[in-house]
């Protein structure tokens, strides 16, 4: 049976072969319910190929795609999803990033966009972006072919932390969509905890660097995804099994009851939390008299505790 493709390709020429056929006719020679009758017919022709086009846009392959802030237990639920069964992640993947890219050159052989950059090549990010796609195409057909399942953790942090600007949207996402349909996963965490850490690890890298405006942009992200596809790691780490069954139907992915037995041996950046292998709920660090100030006069974390359903957990 022919693909979607070589159907269109069919359709698209017989569709030509008849408009050079109508094009031919002689003037003297045109008979007008023939010509109608033609015309009609290609019509008829151009429309079944647009239709093929549409089922092969919506033929495109289905990616995996799970968000989350940096500091916000995203590594131990990313984890426990490579546990499951013929899944293969990619961690912390984006492709503008510069973060990794400090002091003097590292030896990267294998990373092209990094060794671009070294270079000073004009126009990097393009170069960047169709090498990404080039990769993650690649990767996913691989890995499909080995009968197995392709998860991307996304370096969501680029996008809503670094700098003065708030992404509009997941650059991952803009680049991929032509290529990809999305299953996502989003998961979050009480921005106090989250926004502590991150001044723990040095990560601050958005400006103004306030509590306020974290959340501000806790909410900008959260934003452009559906409520059912939103998960708490404080649930996650009460109640693991359920919640990651839940997240596991929400990507499409099998469920392995046995994960806790071994996700720990799966290696993956941005593993800057939690040294043992146990999932259970963390103290909190003490809150400074500053940022109690902040999250007491915070706006935005008003907003984040109503949407999310988190209690005002400062006092």
């Amino acid at each position: 049976m022919p693909s979607s493709f070589e159907l269109f390709k069919q359709q698209i020429d017989s569709a030509v072969e008849l408009i050079d056929k109508t094009d031919s006719i002689e003037t003297s020679e045109i008979n007008v319910p023939a010509t109608l009758e033609g015309l009609v017919d290609t019509q008829s022709l151009l429309a079944r190929c647009e239709a093929v086009c549409d089922q092969y846009q919506s033929e495109k392959p289905t990616i995996r795609i799970i968000h989350h802030f940096a500091c916000s237990g995203g590594t131990l639920i990313s984890k426990c999803l490579s546990a499951m069964p013929n899944v293969y992640l990619l961690s912390e993947v984006h492709p503008l990033s510069k973060n990794h890219i400090t002091g003097k050159p590292k030896y990267l052989p294998s990373d092209v966009t990094t060794l671009a950059r070294y270079a000073n090549i004009p126009n990097v990010d393009n170069l960047a972006s169709q090498l990404f796609v080039e990769n993650i195409v690649t990767t996913h057909n691989f890995v499909k072919e080995l009968g197995a399942t392709l998860l991307l953790r996304e370096h969501t942090h680029i996008d809503y932390c670094v700098g003065s600007e708030i992404a509009k949207s997941s650059i991952v996402e803009d680049i991929l969509s032509p290529y990809f349909n999305f299953k996502h996963v989003v998961t979050v965490r009480n921005p106090i905890d989250s926004y502590m850490s991150l001044i723990k690890a040095g990560w601050v890298q958005f400006m103004p660097g306030t509590f306020d405006e974290y959340c501000k942009r806790l909410i900008a992200f959260i934003g452009r995804y559906p409520e059912r596809n939103i998960f708490k790691y404080e649930d996650f780490v009460e109640k693991p099994d359920k919640q990651l069954n839940k997240i596991c139907n929400c990507l499409g992915l099998e469920f392995n009851e046995q994960y806790f037995d071994f996700f720990d041996i799966f290696s993956v950046t941005g593993d800057s939390g939690r040294k043992s292998s146990d999932i259970s709920k963390r103290e909190r660090y003490v809150i400074g008299l500053d940022l109690l100030h902040e999250i007491k006069h915070s706006s935005n974390y008003k907003k984040i505790t109503k949407k999310l359903k988190y209690k005002k957990g400062f006092e």
